[in-house]
Formats: structure tokens, C-alpha cells, sequence
């Protein structure tokens, strides 16, 4: 009576990864030049001044939450404004629906630039010419956003199979008939799920984009870290971080009841 043998024990890689992610470390530090004892000063300085951060201060709770309100509208808008111009331009760039091939590299090219400019460019930019204040940030978020919206929504309807383009086409549909009723109804639920992280995106922007003159909360954080008032700081950062897992939150649900 014969009998298999036992399958081999798999091997543990992990010493393996070990020993190569601190050969890493160890080549990184050399090439920058940073000593060890220069990384320990630098772990106590963080730890000396992170503990600044040790007593938040609410007492201007109502103020903050309209703030952090003016933020979440900020990203809002930004993402609407960016949702339009990717729906708009998104057929455009799309192989199975580009009229022709200029019109297809064209928008191809504007959604390159548009995802090549930072939102930290685009707000000092729109600050400078239409001062301080939300739109700035409406402005930047959605166009560099756009970019991001449109080579989504351009991938999603190149996956559409092609038989339901070529279906509209026999029929007589024009290139508006096979975005609404071929490209949309297919793609519609990854369109929503594009939509949603990156609103989830925007609202962190936002936040940061006020250090820059862009409104909402992060221009009041700025200006409690350059006055030193680390308490008022520690507060807003804390009503940030929670606004943030909510919304993270309610997207995963979002995702998961449309999935």
C-alpha cells in the first residue's frame, strides 16, 4: 500500500525580507550622509515636540466646525466642478468613442496637463489673482482632480464591450447616443466609486490647500502653528482626522452597498 509523501514545509521567507529591507535602511543613511546619533537627536526633538500637542482647546469648537464645514464644501464643489469637466472630456480621450484621432490625442493631452499640475501650484496661483478665500481651492482641486476623473471615466468606457457600441452604431446612434445609453449604464457604478474616493481625496486637500490662502480649516491651522498656539493647532488637527475616518467611512459603505 503506497502513501504520498507530506507536501514540503514552505519556506519562511521573512529573515530574508528582513535582512534586505535594513541593508535598505543602512544604504539609504549612507547615501545621505545622516549619522545614527543624528536620527536618535532627531526622534527626541519629535517627541519634544509632539508633546506640545498634549492639551487640544475646544473653546472655539463652533468656529472650527464652521471651518471644517467651509473645507468639506470646498472639496465638494472642487469634485463637482472636476466630475463635469471628466464627463465632458472623458469620451473625448476613449478610443471606441473618439470621432477622430486629433480629437482623441487633444483630450488626452488636456487631461495629462491637468494631472500634472499640483493642487499646491494651481491654489497659490488662483490665490494670488483672485485672493483669499474657498474658491481658490474650488478652482485648483477640480481641475487637477479633473485630469484624475477623466482618465478614469475614459478607461471604464474603453472596457465597455465593444458589441454594445457597434449595436447603438447599426441602429443609426450618434456619438451623444453612445455615451448616454452604451458608455454610462455600463460604467456607471466604477464611475460612482471613482467619484466618491476621490471627494474622499479632496476633502485632505482642502485642508492642506488653506496653509496656502485657500480658505477653511487649513488656513486657521496655519495660523495657529505660526503664532505657536499648539493647543488651538492640536484641536483643529483632531477635528481633520475625525472628519476624515467619517467620511472614509460612509465611502466604504457607499462602495459596498453599490457593489
Amino acid at each position: 500500500m503506497s502513501t504520498k509523501s507530506l507536501p514540503q514545509k514552505p519556506k519562511n521567507w521573512l529573515p530574508l525580507w528582513l535582512s534586505l529591507t535594513l541593508a535598505l535602511l543602512w544604504l539609504i543613511v549612507v547615501d545621505i550622509g545622516v549619522e545614527f546619533k543624528d536620527l536618535l537627536y532627531g526622534v527626541e526633538d519629535m517627541a519634544e515636540y509632539l508633546s506640545r500637542y498634549g492639551a487640544p482647546d475646544f473653546r472655539n469648537i463652533s468656529s472650527y466646525l464652521y471651518l471644517m464645514l467651509e473645507t468639506l464644501l470646498t472639496a465638494f464643489w472642487g469634485t463637482t466642478l472636476a466630475f463635469i469637466i471628466a464627463a465632458t472630456l472623458s469620451p473625448y480621450a476613449a478610443r471606441p468613442l473618439a470621432p477622430n484621432a486629433l480629437a482623441y490625442r487633444i483630450a488626452r493631452e488636456v487631461l495629462n496637463f491637468m494631472r500634472a499640475m499640483p493642487d499646491l501650484l494651481l491654489a497659490l496661483i488662483f490665490v494670488s489673482s483672485l485672493g483669499l478665500g474657498p474658491m481658490p481651492g474650488v478652482l485648483a482641486l477640480s481641475i487637477h482632480t479633473a485630469g484624475f476623473l477623466g482618465k478614469f471615466f475614459a478607461e471604464n468606457m474603453e472596457r465597455v464591450p465593444a458589441g454594445k457600441y457597434e449595436a447603438l452604431s447599426a441602429v443609426g446612434a450618434g456619438f451623444t447616443q453612445k455615451i448616454v445609453f452604451a458608455a454610462w449604464p455600463s460604467m456607471l457604478r466604477e464611475a460612482v466609486g471613482n467619484t466618491l474616493y476621490i471627494f474622499d481625496r479632496n476633502v485632505r486637500m482642502a485642508s492642506v490647500l488653506g496653509l496656502v490662502g485657500a480658505g477653511g480649516i487649513g488656513l486657521e491651522l496655519h495660523d495657529a502653528l505660526r503664532l505657536f498656539n499648539y493647543d488651538e493647532a492640536s484641536a483643529l488637527i483632531i477635528l481633520i482626522l475625525v472628519t476624515i475616518i467619517v467620511i472614509d467611512n460612509v465611502s466604504s459603505w457607499l462602495r459596498k452597498v453599490l457593489n
